[in-house]
């Protein structure tokens, strides 16, 4: 009697898994709909606004940067659209008539709770993420980081090594 059970019990816990293996896969499935959906509706948009002001970005943002949202809003104060960069969100800009001084990024990866922001400002960037390494911070934060650190003089004159 005990011998047949094994067998029993073993096919209980492959239906089981295979249950869960299934269940996992429908909300990665949804997770990338999500995130499409997401991609769909704010590449490109003007309105960043309320883009920033949705309440999973908002939030996490408050709880990112605590008293320095304000410095982070301002330095945001002239920007464009929003963009898409890989699969994350931004949006870059600057405080008015202080570019290359006083500029922030707030990147977001849609169909996570992924939210990383940054702030150039008197020289310093300042990261606000949850990554523990720096090695581990979203590429649009890091890419930001290599832009504001040259000045943005790439973007205005071919570099020497550029053909």
């Amino acid at each position: 009697m005990r011998a047949e059970s094994i067998p029993l019990r073993l096919a209980y816990v492959a239906v089981i898994g295979m249950a869960g293996f299934l269940a996992s896969a429908i909300v990665a499935q949804s997770d990338e709909g999500t995130a499409r959906a997401e991609i769909a509706k704010w590449a490109g948009s003007d309105d960043t606004d309320a883009f920033l002001r949705q309440p999973a970005v908002r939030e996490e943002l408050q709880k990112l940067l605590g008293s320095e949202m304000s410095h982070l809003m301002h330095n945001l104060d002239v920007r464009g659209a929003v963009e898409l960069i890989g699969w994350t969100l931004s949006v870059s800009g600057n405080a008015p008539h202080q570019g290359i001084e006083e500029e922030a990024i707030v990147c977001v990866v849609p169909g996570t709770s992924m939210v990383e922001a940054a702030i150039l400002s008197t020289g310093t960037v300042t990261v606000y993420t949850r990554a523990e390494q720096y090695e581990y911070t979203n590429r649009c934060i890091k890419d930001w980081i290599t832009l504001v650190n040259s000045g943005h003089i790439d973007r205005m004159q071919q570099p020497k090594n550029v053909r």
